[in-house]
This record gives structure tokens, C-alpha cells and sequence, in this order.
């Protein structure tokens, strides 16, 4: 099952703890007249903010969307369902363990009042309904509550973009000329549906404000069609960084132009071919070199491991990520610094071994765009599971690593607790 298809399966399964508060809320608080109409009126509701996840299961309403509506008019359809999916997901997270514990205390209460048969009992079936009453409206008023307030976050800061702090990051055998290099790392800007050139120029001229020496950019430029490719290279174009811009590909630039090829590449080229007409170098299991006189930076970029139509395409193959680095690696002249550019966070665990001073990532969202709580400063969201590393910054061996959460949308356009970053980071001698 894919990536997409789970989370519309887990955004759907989420409508049902709101649903049962409104529908317990209901039971326990209108007329006996009125509750048919007032049950279907929430269903409709419910179901015609739940329209727009249809769109990503057919495909020609998706594409006519990409080519035809702007993308303001598609966010403001969005909005009302992102505001009710983040309502699903907080009332989920609210009243199953309040539901679970007002259980276990009704349950604890029975067994008590049956071991000891000479307890006092309530005084009256109508205190208990009282109760239960109080309970199940309070959790039903808490649903409308919350989708104020997230409709609210949603029109407030729909495109906030935080810019992270700039991080030193110490290298082995960096040079003098070369200490204090500054480099912007944006990934995943899934340019398609949502994100058209306008999102792109925007984040581009956010870039051009922090004066960055290099920019780099990992992975899933495009979302799902070669058609979108045009929004990205106009976007784009305006980037002014001293030293370049560098490219790998990701799942979805692959998947998007999966039949143009050059040598042992299938997919990919077009995007490749339409960056490097922008003068963006695209690293394909390559090695560039950032030269400052006699000194130089090494950068290594790998490919998206598999090939569209392969058996387990968006898993991470360490054996072939293993042997490709060996032989960027031994490319590499003695005690020349570097830095690793791939898509999938994962390849991290085969770095030490090369002593690749800092890799750059992304891939993973942030842990599935939604994101739950933090631990040890990384987080922990809908599919934080899947991935070793999921979001921020690793040090391991003398190797450090950033996870970036990514400007796009995957799936759907909703962002919880993790909002669309630009990362960037300063070269130290170690």
C-alpha cells in the first residue's frame, strides 16, 4: 500500500472520534424530533469536507485541477478540510484517552460496588444520565470548538516558511579559503497540484534574502507529472547564489519522467536536462567540485536507488547506496572535505564509514506532515516509523546529518506541527 493511499485511509479513520462526540452530543442534547435532521446535517457536512481527499484518487480530476485552477482558488476550497483534519486528529488524541479513562472508571466503580454489596448506590437513575450527559455534550461541543480555532491557524499562516538557524557544522580537512561557506538546503517542493510557480519564486526569494554561497536542492522537485516542469524552471530561475546550485532527484522527480534516459539512468532526464538549462548541475551518482584557488569542497550526489516499476521502489537499498559510495568515495583525492547530497535520509547509516563530513536529506516530511510531539529534538508524527532519521539534525562518528521537513505537500496539503522549512548551514573547521 502506498504512501498516499495510507494516509487517506488514516485521515478518513479519523472522522470517527469526532463523529461519535457530535453524534453522543446529539443523542444527549436535542428533542427527540430533531435528532434525525440534525444527525444527517453533520454527515452531510462531514462528508462534504472529506470531498477533497476524493480528488487524489482520481487521477483525471487531479490533473484537470493542476492545469486549470490557481492555486489560491484550490487552497481556499482546501481549507475548511484541512481545518476539519486537524480537528479529527486533536479530538482524537483529546477524547479516546479521556473515553478510555472514563471507561475504566465506570468499569472499576461496577466491580467495586459488586464486591461490596453494602455500598450505598446512587440515589437516582437520573443523576447517572446527568452525568453521562454532561460528559458526552461537553465532548461534542469540544468538535466545533477546535475546528474554529484550527479554521482560524489555516488562514492565519497557510504559507509560514520557517527559515532554520544557521548551523555551524564542523569538517574534517576543511581549508581556510573555504571556512565559513554558507549553504541553503530546500527538498521535497513537489511542484504540481498545490504548489504552482508563484510558491516556488516565493521560497526563491526568500533564499535570495539570506545571500547564501551555495544552494542545494534533495529530491522531489516535481510531484507527479513532467507537465509541472515548466512552474518549477520558471520558480526557480531567479535563484543567485555566489558559488551554484546543485541537484539529486528524488522518488517522485523519477516516477514523474519515468521514460527519458541517458546511459545507465532510466527517468529523470528531462528534469535533469530542464535544471541544467537554468545552469543547475544535477549529480547522478556523481562528484563536483566547489573551488576556491587550489582548495576545493567535494560534493557527492546520489540517485533515487531504484527505477520506476521495480519490486519495493520507495525502499531504501543499502547494499547499492553502500557500493556507490564506495566509489564516489575513492574518487576523492586524500583529505578532501565533503559533503553528501542524497534523498533518503536512511543512507546516513552508511556514512561513517567514508567520513563524509555533512549529508543533506529530505524525503521523509517531517514524519508524515503531521506531526505529534517531539523527542531528543526530532520528531514524532504519522510516519516518523518508517525512517531511522526523520527530521533536524544527527552527529554520528565525527559525521553530522540534516533531515529537512520539506517546502511541498505530499498527498494532501496539510501540515500539523511541522511547518514548510528552508535550512541552512555554515561550513567550521572541525
Amino acid at each position: 500500500m502506498g504512501i498516499r493511499t495510507t494516509l487517506s485511509i488514516i485521515l478518513l479513520l479519523l472522522n470517527a472520534v469526532p463523529l461519535y462526540a457530535v453524534y453522543r452530543a446529539i443523542q444527549a442534547g436535542v428533542p427527540p424530533k430533531s435528532r434525525r435532521w440534525a444527525l444527517l446535517s453533520v454527515s452531510l457536512v462531514v462528508l462534504a469536507l472529506n470531498v477533497p481527499l476524493g480528488v487524489l484518487w482520481v487521477r483525471s480530476l487531479s490533473d484537470y485541477l493542476l492545469y486549470n485552477v490557481s492555486a489560491s482558488t484550490l487552497r481556499a476550497i482546501f481549507q475548511p478540510s484541512l481545518a476539519w483534519y486537524t480537528t479529527a486528529l486533536l479530538c482524537t488524541l483529546i477524547l479516546v484517552p479521556a473515553y478510555i479513562i472514563r471507561a475504566a472508571g465506570v468499569a472499576a466503580g461496577r466491580l467495586v460496588l459488586r464486591s461490596r454489596p453494602g455500598l450505598p448506590r446512587p440515589n437516582t437513575v437520573a443523576e447517572g444520565v446527568s452525568r453521562r450527559s454532561f460528559f458526552t455534550t461537553s465532548a461534542g461541543l469540544l468538535v466545533p470548538a477546535l475546528y474554529g480555532a484550527s479554521a482560524y491557524k489555516f488562514g492565519e499562516s497557510f504559507d509560514e516558511v520557517e527559515i532554520s538557524p544557521e548551523l555551524a557544522i564542523p569538517m574534517a580537512h576543511l581549508p581556510r579559503s573555504l571556512e565559513g561557506v554558507t549553504i541553503v538546503h530546500l527538498t521535497d517542493l513537489h511542484v504540481g497540484t498545490y504548489i504552482r510557480r508563484e510558491e516556488v519564486a516565493y521560497w526563491v526569494s526568500l533564499v535570495n534574502g539570506l545571500r547564501p554561497d551555495l544552494v542545494v536542492l534533495t529530491g522531489d522537485l516535481i510531484d507527479r507529472s513532467l507537465e509541472a516542469l515548466p512552474d518549477l524552471l520558471a520558480g526557480l530561475k531567479g535563484l543567485r547564489p555566489s558559488l551554484g546550485v546543485v541537484a539529486v532527484l528524488g522518488n517522485h522527480d523519477l516516477t514523474s519522467d519515468r521514460y527519458s534516459s541517458r546511459g545507465e539512468f532510466v527517468g529523470g532526464e528531462t528534469i535533469a536536462q530542464g535544471l541544467r538549462d537554468l545552469g543547475i548541475r544535477t549529480l547522478r551518482n556523481e562528484v563536483a567540485y566547489l573551488r576556491r584557488g587550489e582548495d576545493r569542497l567535494a560534493i557527492l550526489g546520489l540517485d533515487w536507488m531504484s527505477r520506476p516499476g521495480e519490486r519495493n521502489f520507495y525502499r531504501y537499498k543499502p547494499v547499492e547506496t553502500r557500493r556507490q559510495l564506495a566509489r564516489l568515495s575513492a574518487q576523492l583525492p586524500p583529505e578532501t572535505p565533503s559533503i553528501l547530497l542524497v534523498h533518503h535520509p536512511d543512507t546516513f547509516s552508511e556514512v561513517p564509514r567514508f567520513g563524509i563530513g555533512l549529508t543533506l536529506a529530505g524525503h521523509t516530511h517531517g514524519g508524515g506532515q503531521v506531526v505529534f510531539y517531539h523527542r531528543d529534538g526530532h520528531a514524532v508524527g504519522l510516519f516518523s516509523s518508517r525512517f531511522r532519521y526523520v527530521s533536524g539534525l544527527y552527529r554520528e562518528h565525527g559525521c553530522s546529518l540534516y533531515v529537512n521537513r520539506g517546502l511541498g505537500y505530499l498527498a494532501v496539503p496539510v501540515r500539523v506541527n511541522c511547518a514548510p522549512e528552508i535550512s541552512r548551514f555554515r561550513l567550521v573547521r572541525a
